[in-house]
């Protein structure tokens, strides 16, 4: 099960990520589990086929002047260790954009963290698996959109988030439908992860329609639609009924991201009720 996508920055580069709180429930019912505060598990990644080491860390720290904190949990890996050389040969356009950035004369001598223009984001996802402390990387880099992106961009954006068909120019090739499977099956597991997170409730109206029957039923929005800007990370996401989810669609209202509100053509304003992830 997908564990978290993180999109990538010098740190994931260099040294490693933090795992946000809201996806430690999946990590807690991995084969695995969770390491206890202060503990550090050894773990292998499996990356196009190899297998690279890195550290599950649960980070110790005061808990008498830091009583109450949530726990601290982080990916690690040295800068030169073989992960972390992978990441920068998948992610070069990342790295080389962000090493670019530092040697430029007004951002000498600082500490600082370059943010990373929305078409040039990248992504890696982690999932658990069957095997204890083992976990699968995926990826989407800036070439693999680009190659991917006349071809999405042909598609109903309801139609690619609500089914898994491979839809557009009937004459693609296997290539073309393979990579928008890939596309097509992260998405899904962003979905479901963030469907968990929230219980399966809708996070505009907060109802978990299907509850009676047995048959729970939310489904994945791309804030921005995906078809246009490739932005599938879990901030260009929200959980919304079926119901909620197509008035939507038909009714294109614009998503506040300050106020985490739809703001509708009539003037209606519906703020989110749910949030553990959106503005995290």
């Amino acid at each position: 099960m997908l564990l978290y996508q993180k999109t990538i920055d010098r740190s994931t580069l260099r040294e490693g990520f933090q795992i946000p709180l809201g996806y430690h429930h999946i990590l807690k019912a991995s084969r695995g589990g969770m390491p206890q505060r202060g503990e550090t598990f050894v773990i292998k990644i499996l990356l196009d086929g190899e297998e690279y080491e890195a550290q599950l860390k649960n980070q110790k720290f005061n808990e008498e002047k830091f009583a109450g904190h949530s726990d601290v949990l982080q990916i690690r890996y040295s800068v030169n260790s073989p992960l972390a050389k992978k990441l920068r040969e998948i992610f070069s356009s990342t790295w080389d954009y962000v090493e670019e950035q530092k040697l430029l004369h007004e951002n000498a001598n600082r500490k600082l963290t370059i943010p990373i223009l929305e078409e040039r984001q990248e992504y890696l996802a982690l999932s658990t698996t069957e095997l204890p402390n083992v976990f699968i990387a995926d990826y989407v880099t800036c070439r693999y959109k680009k190659e991917i992106k006349s071809e999405i961009q042909q598609m109903n954006e309801l139609d690619f988030e609500t089914s898994f068909v491979a839809r557009g120019d009937a004459t693609a090739t296997i290539k073309e439908v393979t990579k928008i499977q890939k596309i097509r099956h992260l998405d899904r597991s962003i979905g479901d992860t963030l469907k968990q997170l929230y219980n399966y409730r809708c996070q505009v109206t907060g109802e978990r329609v299907g509850e009676e029957q047995g048959a729970l039923c939310v489904e994945a929005h791309h804030i921005v639609p995906f078809t246009q800007s490739l932005n599938n990370d879990t901030s260009n996401i929200i959980i919304l009924s079926p119901s909620y989810h197509r008035i939507v669609h038909k009714a294109n209202p614009i998503f506040d991201s300050k106020s985490l509100s739809f703001v509708y053509p009539n003037g209606l304003v519906e703020t989110v009720k749910l949030n553990k992830h959106l503005n995290a």
